[in-house]
């Protein structure tokens, strides 16, 4: 009986113990779906990160591991030829490289649109953009053509819009490396002033403003003002409570009034002084009258409670500019980005390469009689193909193309591990995962918007000069205590979820904006859209974030661009979080693979390059980087590309959330 007695207390234990956990778990959720922005991310992905990892290699591996780049020993691949299918900064990296290195291996490029550079794409007047009917990679039928009619001033530059990349990071070195070598001018890219303006519904801002623009500086330093404030008062506790002594005490209040712009009490203070005299505890949040226009008048702290409210910090992507990738400095080339990719084409041509255009790959086969590849590239306007045969290949086309592109053959002959990655990233394509209510992919959706508009509707009215006599101010009452903004992006809670200033041409009078750019499943619907209709929606939400039906119709010349519908690119970037199991994949297809069958290749012969097999991906630098890593494995297959631990999460790393 005693035996029972206990089993039974035992059991209600155990009921109230799962009760408990299961309330707890509840909570926890509940607690996380009222979570926002990247917290609230991270609450619901623990594992996602902004950045890829090296995993640690043993001590028995670090001999067959290449942990730098290597050279192609001259005339190692005398008598052989090369394939490179598409023509993005990733085929075109691996195509130079095998000429300049002279490895003796005859170098074709294979391009199926009539340009090269892949999403490398800047368009200037009289450049067309077609888009597809829809995001489906084969079956789908061409869309809308959209001119691009820019005007240009006499005495401004030419104006372009960077439809596809528009910054290189400095931390870039092996791209920045290439355009010096190259001797392509680069110039400054910036990314964040303290003079962008940051919008959102129910923002910061106080009665009827609340919906209003506020400039970048007021949040960020008002922020830090608070932040600074209220742990100054708590100094000694929090830092007892981390077991630090007195002298720390004091160090920790020094830096806060140094980290806020204190008062020596430790308040945050941005008001003028004492009468008469012009001395504000803190100007960092800006002028409401700039001093030197007039007498100058601080501009009053955003309330803390507002800001939190306000939930700034997940509505936009406010703290993006902090990410390591959009630290200063960046850089952009002189005249556009599709410099980068027309210095490497020039390049390969100049040292014998072929890059033809128009020259979409249909299907690839292996010959066992030749030991070779077999490609069928179709003509243009007809359903006959061509026939290419060479001894490697090197796919820069985005993974799931090749799902209906390599035969059946060719891939049972590939490394097994090397199928498996394949079939892992076509699923990940084709079927996807489901997620938030809408099926995310391998190729993310992403799309932009451009404008041309007059400088004056950022940089500010021309200063009129004072006529003897005439009672009016030299600035407009409205622009008193408005800096001009010279670049940078301002962030909105709206669709188009930012607008970013050019860089350069400061003294033009026309500029070209970017009007959006977006991601996920508002780019997936955007996408849906017709381009007029787009145009109208990036209207609508430049006149949200600005605050200015007057920017509204300053706006002129839009053109727009969903990546998803580009023909034979059809997305952004690669998604690894949504393939299973994507570190072993991504490791495996990093390698290459060696052909089966008979004869049997004795290295790795068939090679995939590009962003997307990278640690950065979505970035010029990854591709680079990748088709190194392919050239490393061509040269000395007895080594193995590094694998990596993590992959990074790109909608942490490109996205900002």
């Amino acid at each position: 009986n005693q035996e029972k007695k206990s089993v039974r207390q035992a059991r209600r234990r155990s009921k109230a113990q799962s009760k408990a956990e299961e309330e707890e778990a509840m909570a926890n959720d509940k607690a996380t779906k009222k979570m926002s922005g990247r917290a609230g991310f991270l609450a619901k992905h623990a594992q996602a990160r902004a950045v890829a990892r090296a995993a640690l290699c043993k001590a028995e591996e670090a001999a067959s591991t290449m942990f730098r780049a290597l050279t192609v020993k001259p005339k190692q691949f005398e008598g052989k030829r090369a394939l490179v299918l598409g023509s993005g900064v990733g085929g075109l990296t691996t195509a130079y490289e095998l000429l300049k290195q002279d490895s003796g291996m005859k170098v074709t490029v294979l391009e199926a649109r009539d340009r090269t550079g892949g999403r490398c794409m800047s368009l200037r007047t009289g450049d067309t953009v077609t888009e597809d009917v829809d995001a489906e990679l084969e079956g789908s039928k061409p869309g809308e053509t959209q001119t691009v009619r820019f005007e240009r001033p006499k005495g401004d530059d030419e104006p372009y819009l960077n439809a596809g990349p528009g910054r290189i990071p400095s931390s870039h070195k092996r791209l920045l490396s290439y355009l010096k070598e190259f001797d392509v001018p680069i110039e400054v890219y910036i990314m964040n002033t303290q003079s962008n303006l940051v919008q959102m519904e129910d923002g910061p801002g106080l009665g009827a403003d609340r919906d209003k623009p506020v400039v970048y500086r007021r949040i960020e330093h008002d922020t830090r003002g608070h932040i600074a404030e209220c742990l100054y008062a708590k100094a000694e506790e929090v830092m007892k409570d981390r077991g630090y002594d007195e002298t720390k005490v004091e160090k920790f209040k020094e830096l806060l009034v140094a980290f806020g712009d204190l008062t020596a009490e430790g308040k945050y203070h941005p008001d003028a002084g004492l009468d008469g005299l012009e001395q504000p505890t803190s100007d960092r949040g800006g002028y409401s009258i700039l001093p030197g226009v007039a007498a100058g008048e601080t501009a009053k702290a955003l309330p803390f409670d507002r800001l939190l409210e306000s939930e700034f910090w997940s509505k936009t992507s406010f703290y993006q500019p902090q990410d390591f990738l959009w630290q200063p400095t960046s850089f952009q080339p002189v005249g556009g980005m599709d410099r980068v990719q027309h210095a490497f084409a020039t390049q390969v041509a100049a040292l014998g390469g072929d890059i033809l255009l128009n020259h979409p790959v249909k299907f690839i086969d292996w010959d066992d009689g030749t030991g070779e590849f077999v490609v069928l590239v179709q003509k243009i306007g007809t359903a006959d193909c061509d026939e290419f045969r060479c001894d490697y290949l090197f796919s820069n086309m985005a993974m799931p193309f090749l799902k209906n592109i390599l035969s059946e053959k060719v891939i049972k002959l590939f490394d097994p591990a090397f199928q498996e990655g394949l079939d892992a990233v076509f699923q990940a394509q084709f079927t996807g995962i489901e997620e938030d209510d809408r099926t995310r992919r391998f190729l993310a959706t992403t799309t932009k918007i451009g404008w041309q508009a007059d400088r004056v509707l950022w940089q500010g009215s021309r200063i009129q000069k004072w006529e003897y006599g005439k009672a009016h101010h030299d600035v407009p009452d409205h622009e008193l205590g408005v800096v001009p903004i010279f670049g940078g992006i301002s962030w909105t809670s709206n669709e188009i979820r930012q607008i970013w200033y050019p860089s350069t041409g400061y003294h033009d009078e026309k500029g070209v904006l970017t009007g959006c750019y977006n991601f996920g499943d508002t780019a997936e619907k955007w996408g849906t859209w017709p381009v007029k209709k787009r145009l109208a929606k990036g209207k609508d939400g430049a006149e949200q974030l600005t605050g200015s039906a007057a920017f509204r119709e300053g706006l002129q010349h839009g053109v727009a661009i969903a990546w998803q519908n580009v023909p034979y690119i059809k997305g952004g970037w690669a998604q690894w979080d949504v393939v299973k199991d994507s570190v072993t994949h991504f490791n495996h297809l990093a390698q290459g693979t060696a052909v089966g069958g008979n004869p049997k290749t004795e290295h790795p012969v068939f090679f995939v390059v590009g962003d997307q097999l990278s640690s950065l991906p979505g970035w010029q630098e990854g591709a680079i980087a990748a088709a190194l890593n392919a050239l490393n494995r061509l040269a000395h297959p007895h080594l193995i590309v590094p694998h990596l631990a993590c992959l990074p999460d790109t909608r942490l790393m490109v996205e900002g959330i």
